[in-house]
């Protein structure tokens, strides 16, 4: 299996296909976001600093919650061979390390995951894809007399040994998922109003992922409650937040502030400002 996984080998390091797509997603959302930063007028700066902000936050997240779900122990939290990363973890502090930096920067939240998202969406796609190379994502195992064919049927850890055993790949399902929310994302944001794609898209990919999770082979996705999956209360409180603040901008009355300031500054306006303010002494 780990040669299945093992692209190539530099200096006696073996290069993985997980690890390739996973930075090719993150490339991925970068070019995407940037184009749509220079499109629509966005703050120049946008992209670059989103994925600045986002991998760090997006590893922590991952590695604290694959911890919280007993997929890895505390002691391998800071061990880079040790895999696990966990995905709604990785969701939840790359989405409030992103809503700090728009804060610190006054930009608008809205318009910003307005802009941000599609590219996240596509990079989403291409990063499920390492679950094929590292035989996880996956259903059931696929019964006699059932058809088997690739995408929707792929290989487990079990067939490297067996030569039999394969099982439904829902991480092509993701795949799809991902794929469909970012061409929404990509096309819708320029319909409505801001920041209303971006509560759209969000809210539907985490109510999917949770449908998604049921069908996910339990004995990968850590501890369970009751039945219920650690993921899938991770996703729950974040479906939860997600309506509620669809709700609040939805029926905030005209007269009540919004969320960010009407009019952001970006770090030109500032400077352009302070100048203004030394020239014209009051």
């Amino acid at each position: 299996m780990e040669s299945f996984n093992t692209a190539f080998t530099i200096g006696g390091v073996p290069l993985a296909w997980s690890a390739i797509l996973v930075a090719l997603a993150v490339f991925t959302a970068f070019i995407v976001s940037a184009v749509l930063v220079r499109k629509r007028g966005a703050y120049k700066d946008l992209a670059l600093d989103a994925c600045i902000v986002s991998i760090p936050c997006g590893l922590l997240g991952a590695r604290l919650f694959s911890v919280l779900s007993c997929k890895i122990a505390l002691s391998s939290f800071f061990s880079l061979s040790t895999p696990g990363l966990n995905l709604p973890g990785a969701l939840v502090f790359i989405t409030i390390g992103l809503l700090i930096y728009l804060r610190v920067r006054r930009l608008p939240v809205g318009e910003s995951f307005d802009v941000l998202l599609p590219g996240a969406f596509f990079g989403l796609a291409i990063g499920r894809w390492a679950d094929f190379f590292l035989c996880e994502g996956l259903g059931p195992v696929a019964g006699e007399g059932v058809p088997k064919f690739f995408p929707l049927v792929t290989f487990t850890a079990q067939y490297f040994e067996d030569g039999v055993s394969v099982a439904y790949a829902v991480f092509f399902l993701d795949f799809l998922v991902c794929l469909a929310l970012g061409i929404a994302a990509l096309l819708l944001s320029r319909k409505w109003k801001p920041g209303k794609t971006a509560l759209f898209t969000m809210t539907a990919y985490v109510f999917l992922a949770f449908i998604l999770e049921w069908l996910r082979d339990g004995s990968t996705r850590g501890v369970v409650f009751g039945g219920i999956r650690f993921n899938q209360i991770v996703l729950f409180v974040m479906l939860l937040a997600l309506i509620g603040v669809t709700l609040y901008t939805d029926f905030r009355k005209p007269g009540e502030p919004a969320d960010v300031p009407d009019e952001p500054a970006s770090p030109e306006t500032d400077e352009a400002e302070s100048a203004q303010d030394t020239e014209d002494p009051a």
